[in-house]
């Protein structure tokens, strides 16, 4: 998980740093919001610790123009999904975008110009697969993009080194909800956050925090 955590953050970034062949819309969306992302990230304006609540605030409002959360929460929770309540849905959802910003925004911010090239653009009707190489100075860390079509394409999960973040949290939830009720995962999440609020450090959704 923390491998995931530490690459998954340069997700954002990578395609303004990247060399591909023709893009197609997908890709080009993607791209639209990397664009956004470095612009941020590059204004002396947003620089600096003083700086760090209005930085991030912007960059989370990039991630929610070109991240399906409800997806993928959805996706996330499975076959759990239809124990929650339309409202609770909301609130997971709402929840558990929250925490995977602040988690990946961190990491996000400590981007060192690592260079991702794209080897390949998969549409298959609604859906569409980037696969992307990040390369880092003592290696070169696979990383691709499922992306789905609403009104325009939004990514909805990312798999690193062929670890998918949706199934990996399916998986922890799973765990969880053997156990417990699905209001006692929905306040594990609430807790993680709180967690991240007070500087600690959150690995996962079944383990403690450090």
């Amino acid at each position: 998980m923390k491998k995931i955590f530490c690459v998954f953050g340069l997700f954002l970034l990578m395609l303004s740093f990247s060399s591909a062949a023709l893009a197609g819309e997908p890709q080009d969306r993607l791209k639209g919001g990397i664009d956004k992302v470095i612009s941020i990230l590059s204004d002396p304006a947003l620089k600096g610790a003083s700086k760090r609540t209005d930085r991030q605030a912007k960059l989370r409002a990039v991630a929610d123009s070109f991240f399906d959360w409800r997806e993928l929460s959805k996706r996330a929770v499975a076959e759990n999904w239809s124990k929650y309540t339309p409202k609770q849905q909301d609130d997971f959802v709402g929840s558990f975008s929250e925490l995977l910003q602040k988690t990946y925004i961190r990491k996000l911010e400590k981007y060192n110009n690592e260079k991702v090239n794209y080897t390949k653009e998969q549409i298959e009707g609604n859906q569409a697969f980037i696969s992307t190489v990040v390369v880092m100075k003592d290696k070169s860390i696979p990383i691709n993009y499922v992306m789905i079509k609403r009104d325009q394409w939004m990514v909805y999960d990312v798999v690193v080194e062929g670890v998918s973040l949706v199934k990996n949290y399916r998986s922890q939830f799973a765990k969880v909800l053997s156990k417990e009720s699905p209001e006692a995962l929905l306040q594990r999440i609430k807790d993680k956050i709180k967690a991240l609020d007070d500087g600690k450090n959150v690995d996962d959704i079944v383990g403690k925090e450090g």
